[in-house]
């Protein structure tokens, strides 16, 4: 008896090398976890108290393989329905998120002084973008955000109307050769290629169409984009992963070519600025005034910085090329985007349509003039369909931010070191904040309807002191650490009105596109994902401003 007890208790342990690796794998597996339990056990009872679709071990809540940012986008909507849009815990492989959709719980976030930092999301999208002011580190944030946000006068965006409006003109004569067209074609390319052409004029006062430089510099910022489809794969957040992945993919040559474009565009601008003050210290000495030696000089987006980097700014080559990409992804994409949607919800939308026509009509008539910045705010109608536009379809669909310090919500304390994710696409289809809110309607945005609705119900713009939104945060402290950041909220809508103007006082456009048909694609940004196919007929003016 002893001999088959000491023979069976033999054969129970591992007697092969891969039998042996499988018990050091199982060994140091459990030890791991036990350790992350361990080392993340505030999350872990933060995620008890949290409702939420349950986890898996790797996989955690919403993520597989076959996980794509689209899929993940749905599954957030999907989640705060049924939870009725209280926070929701959603695990991203191991990495432990907490949706927050409610205005008020929004604000907490986005207002406190404790969540300035980007989210881990950010730590891909750097790569695609730089550090500029949107993705920036806390501290680099910091330093940069007065410098930025004081070249953003109205001075400033005044003398762009004339950039806007050339491009304008130039899309309109491009567009007409579909005049009379029964089959649709998409607007998408058209519309980016001027915004393209507007913002790169704004940023760097360069033209797309006489510059081969730029031409590069868009292509591989095009190609760099695709760089944040790497958010829902945790595992490219380990840098040496990341690295092979951009080789094995190509992608780390488009990455290489922006910086290496953005870089001389970079150096050929302070030698003309070199110049520049070179000819005004000669002028000055030969006493020409200022006002005639610059007279029809349009100072540009970094013009302007190279200015202040001379007053002592202090920005390096690098911090300059991150705001230059900067401002070209968030003054072009997000732009074009905004404007594509809108001109597809009016195609399908032909009664409100007729009311921007009227509006328009009745600012600028039959004439041909340009819009100047005097006319700008008596698009009051278009300005409401443009932000019922973005409700629906705002281009940063989801965001996020890192707790520095414990914060409390309504319901719950976030403990430092959470990942909180705020979706405008969700919180903008919440039914308590907008009723039948899958329907266009403009009249949302009404003044009435906009001051009976919290503030933070509307979210295109983000929010709080590292959001675009032109308007002071009512917090002493958050007041002295932030210089509005306009050029959100007043680039857009100016770049915006003026398109839509230029388009829809010269043809009505259509579409067989249905609203539930539309889909979304997700790349840096969100947008539709099979194009803006509309056609587009020429407009007859008769004495009552009816449609023909």
């Amino acid at each position: 008896m002893n001999y088959l007890r000491i023979h069976n208790a033999t054969h129970a342990l591992p007697t092969t090398k891969s039998e042996l690796y499988i018990y050091a794998f199982i060994v140091f597996s459990v030890a791991l976890w036990c350790r992350m339990r361990w080392q993340y056990r505030q999350f872990y009872r933060l995620a008890d108290k949290i409702k939420g679709p349950p986890s898996y071990p790797l996989k955690g809540s919403i993520f597989d393989l076959s996980t794509t940012p689209e899929k993940i986008m749905y599954n957030f909507k999907e989640s705060a329905e049924k939870y009725n849009y209280e926070p929701v815990k959603l695990w991203v492989g191991p990495f432990l998120f907490v949706g927050v959709y409610k205005p008020e719980d929004v604000q907490i976030v986005l207002n406190s002084s404790k969540a300035l930092e980007k989210g881990i999301i950010y730590h891909i999208i750097r790569h695609a973008v730089g550090e500029g002011v949107f993705t920036a580190p806390m501290g680099k944030w910091k330093k940069h955000r007065r410098v930025i946000a004081s070249i953003f006068s109205s001075k400033f965006l005044d003398q762009l109307y004339p950039i806007f409006n050339e491009n304008n003109k130039k899309l309109v004569e491009n567009i007409s050769k579909h005049v009379g067209e029964t089959q649709p074609f998409d607007i998408w390319d058209y519309i980016i290629s001027c915004n393209l052409n507007n913002v790169s004029q704004a940023a760097m006062g360069y033209n797309l169409n006489d510059q081969r430089t730029l031409s590069e510099f868009v292509l591989a910022m095009k190609k760099v984009s695709e760089l944040s489809k790497c958010i829902v794969k945790p595992w490219l957040y380990i840098d040496q992963i990341f690295a092979v992945y951009t080789y094995l993919t190509g992608l780390n040559v488009y990455m290489s070519q922006l910086n290496r474009v953005s870089l001389q565009i970079i150096r050929d601008k302070k030698l003309e600025f070199k110049s520049t003050k070179s000819q005004q210290s000669t002028n000055k000495s030969h006493e020409v005034a200022p006002e005639e030696s610059n007279k029809n000089s349009t100072k540009v987006f970094l013009d302007k910085l190279l200015k202040l980097n001379d007053e002592g700014a202090d920005f390096t080559d690098e911090d300059l090329k991150d705001e230059v990409i900067t401002m070209t992804v968030a003054g072009s994409d997000t732009s074009a985007i905004s404007e594509c949607f809108c001109i597809l919800l009016l195609a399908i939308h032909q009664d409100i349509q007729d009311k921007v026509y009227d509006e328009i009509y009745s600012v600028l008539g039959d004439s041909d003039r340009e819009v100047i910045p005097e006319d700008i705010f008596r698009f009051k109608y278009l300005e409401m369909v443009l932000k019922e536009s973005l409700r629906l379809f705002p281009p940063g669909a989801i965001f996020s931010r890192k707790i520095n310090e414990n914060v409390k919500l309504t319901n719950f304390e976030l403990p430092k070191g959470s990942n909180v994710f705020v979706s405008p696409y969700v919180t903008h289809r919440c039914p308590q904040l907008y009723p039948d809110p899958d329907t266009f309607n403009p009249e949302n945005f009404s003044p009435e309807n906009e001051t009976n609705r919290h503030k933070f119900s509307f979210l295109a713009f983000s929010g709080g002191p590292r959001g675009c939104l032109g308007r002071r945060i009512s917090n002493d402290y958050i007041n002295r650490i932030v210089i509005a950041f306009i050029f959100g909220v007043k680039y857009a809508m100016i770049s915006m009105k003026l398109m839509m103007v230029a388009v829809l006082r010269r043809y009505s456009v259509h579409t067989e596109c249905k609203m539930s048909e539309i889909k979304m694609q997700i790349d840096l940004l969100a947008k539709k994902a099979d194009g803006y196919p509309i056609t587009i007929r020429p407009r007859k003016r008769t004495q009552d401003r009816t449609f023909i």
